[in-house]
């Protein structure tokens, strides 16, 4: 259900226009791998992808009066007619220092490290913001999606900037790979068995969407330890956008 603070809209000729909003999800979680620093930390890391599986984009757009000054964010929501409503999101923007280089959106996405045999949460990702564009086709068969990407990095803008805007076509994703700074869970302190690695996107309902409740994905997994170091296994992978 869209938001009652919704700013601007337009009725189409012959009835009412309809809200297209997006619906994001995660896609498989790929990639697992342990890494251990050099100062001995152990790194559960893997690559993930938030999708948008919806009607209509996911944008987001930020704007500050000066450099000084925090970002106040809106979510645009496509119309039937090929307008735009926008509404106010509570959401924070932070610069990713990290080699990133970009303003990035707080808790877009989630990761937890649960144990399998009780539930109980072990763990968290490092990461905590993400600037999000159309990087990764995932599903450019359902209906409005784009053939080529849309939404680019430039978006996220620089350091000095007052105004970003992020977006996720229908049927694309913005995938994370292994590698980025932050991209895992520290599980140095875990002992040998069997755990659920879960993402989620959108995990507080930030953001306007068509369905809140299909988020999130997992995949179950076994760490052990052995004499060249530790290792991940897959046990099996859980429902997908």
């Amino acid at each position: 259900m869209l938001s009652a603070a919704l700013l601007t809209s337009a009725p189409t000729l012959g009835g009412a226009t309809e809200p297209l909003p997006p619906d994001l999800g995660m896609a498989p979680i790929s990639d697992l791998t342990v890494a251990t620093t050099a100062a001995g930390q152990r790194q559960l890391r893997f690559s993930a992808t938030i999708v948008n599986v919806g009607r209509g984009p996911f944008e987001l757009s930020a704007s500050r009066t000066s450099t000084g000054s925090a970002f106040t964010v809106s979510q645009a929501v496509a119309q039937t007619d090929g307008s735009r409503t926008v509404t106010d999101v509570p959401a924070t923007l932070q610069f990713g220092g990290d080699g990133h280089g970009h303003w990035h959106v707080r808790d877009l996405e989630s990761y937890e490290l649960v144990r399998l045999d009780n539930g109980v949460k072990v763990g968290t990702s490092s990461k905590g913001g993400f600037c999000f564009f159309d990087t990764t086709a995932y599903r450019l068969s359902l209906p409005g999606a784009p053939q080529s990407p849309v939404h680019s990095a430039s978006g996220c803008g620089v350091e000095s900037s007052l105004t970003v805007s992020m977006g996720l076509s229908v049927g694309w994703g913005d995938r994370y790979p292994w590698t980025l700074p932050d991209q895992y869970i520290d599980i140095t302190n875990l002992s040998n068995g069997q755990y659920r690695l879960i993402a989620t996107a959108d995990p507080r309902g930030t953001f306007v969407e068509s369905d809140h409740g299909n988020n999130a994905t997992w995949v179950d997994i076994s760490l052990s330890n052995r004499k060249n170091g530790a290792a991940v296994k897959v046990l099996g992978y859980g429902p997908a956008a």
